[in-house]
């Protein structure tokens, strides 16, 4: 998921619950029994799951929808436009008002939640009839959300949390059931069962002995439930284990990212599996350091959503390489199809279609340079399924 899960870089949710600090006690120790011994029958269970993630769980975006109402005003909030995920949802959800006739008008947060208030005040200004956030939590953008909600502007938001004593965001983009038990279709729980996917990949590479240095994001809700739904995934393998989990926040990506993951990489040389929760993870420190340490083409990487900056180096790498795809543009248009149905009448679809998808370095490769799901070996065109829904 992942800005963009997201899948990267997330937005700061501000302050962390008890429940996620208890999440992450112990989040720079091992974790998994990590016994010494390969788990072959977990590995079998493992592989056995990935070969139906080779395959997708994604389905089509709605079939029908209501005609939309020309003229209305959209506002997009997006967390930083500067980073291409973030960038690339909002031009999607551009692209996707227009289609409807609607006027849109894109707002740089830049990883600023009170600038992100500033701009839903903005929008309350402009008359807008639709406000929509990318990567910001609830919390972080409460008082706009409110001010925006008591103005009657529908408000429909991508990889975010709503806040907990109330109901603020009209719509949360949805995703596809399956997979992992608790993977219901609300954003949390399909995250989490995105980055348990991945666990299984390495369980299965690995052939259950998976020596695992993980990247754990702390700053928002999103980020904390990939943690967890990895944990949980390779907690399974019996002969796996979490050899360091690097803790960081977005303003770690960098210079700072880099330094910590060679620091681990140093730490613990028997390592055969890197996992992060990001692209933006893996550009932003962590493939300079797998480099630097000598481990390029000889270590596992698990992570991220497959975006333009990643699948270049994915295809030509001589290891093994998974991201769990997913086009961030698909959210932007499934929130515009969400706003249509709110300023209708209607309540939006539950599922936008969006799945899991594995895609590595002998599975589903993209002849171009982003990783798309596909269906019978052919990229779903999401875009052109929701005009024709729209009668566009």
């Amino acid at each position: 998921m992942t800005p963009h899960c997201r899948r990267g870089l997330q937005a700061v949710a501000g302050a962390m619950t008890a429940a996620c600090l208890i999440a992450l006690a112990g989040c720079s120790s091992s974790s998994g029994s990590g016994s010494g011994e390969a788990d072959r029958g977990a590995a079998s269970a493992a592989q056995e799951r990935l070969d139906a993630l080779y395959t997708g769980t994604y389905q089509d975006p709605p079939a029908t929808a209501p005609s939309p109402q020309a003229g209305k005003k959209v506002w997009i909030i997006s967390y930083l436009q500067a980073y291409s995920a973030s960038a690339a949802t909002a031009a999607a959800a551009e692209s996707a008002a227009t289609g409807l006739g609607w006027d849109a008008t894109v707002f740089d947060a830049q990883a600023n939640p009170a600038k992100a208030v500033d701009g839903i005040r903005q929008a309350v200004s402009a008359g807008a009839d639709v406000i929509m956030s990318i990567y910001l939590d609830c919390d972080a953008i409460k008082a706009g959300l409110i001010a925006a909600r008591d103005a009657g502007i529908a408000r429909v938001a991508v990889e975010s949390q709503d806040c907990a004593d109330q109901q603020l965001f009209d719509n949360v983009v949805g995703y596809e059931p399956g997979t992992y038990d608790d993977n219901d279709g609300a954003f949390l729980n399909w995250i989490a069962g995105w980055q348990s996917a991945l666990a299984d990949y390495v369980i299965a590479k690995t052939d259950g002995a998976a020596r695992v240095v993980e990247f754990a994001e702390t700053d928002s809700a999103a980020v904390l439930s990939q943690h967890e739904g990895f944990t949980k995934q390779i907690q399974t393998c019996k002969g796996c284990e979490v050899v360091a989990s690097v803790e960081f926040t977005a303003a770690d990506i960098g210079p700072a990212l880099q330094q910590k993951a060679q620091q681990a990489f140093l730490q613990h040389p028997d390592l055969n599996a890197v996992v992060v929760p990001a692209d933006a993870v893996l550009t932003g420190g962590v493939l300079a350091a797998i480099k630097s340490a000598g481990l390029y083409g000889k270590v596992l990487i698990a992570g991220g959503e497959g975006g333009p900056d990643v699948m270049p180096m994915l295809k030509s790498y001589d290891g093994d390489w998974a991201v769990n795809a997913l086009p961030v543009a698909w959210e932007g248009w499934q929130s515009m199809d969400a706003a249509n149905r709110i300023l209708s009448g209607e309540d939006p679809v539950a599922s936008s279609g969006i799945g899991y998808q594995i895609v590595d370095t002998d599975h589903n490769l993209p002849d171009g340079d982003q990783a798309l799901p596909t269906r019978d070996g052919e990229p779903i065109d999401f875009a052109g399924l929701y005009r024709k829904a729209w009668g566009k």
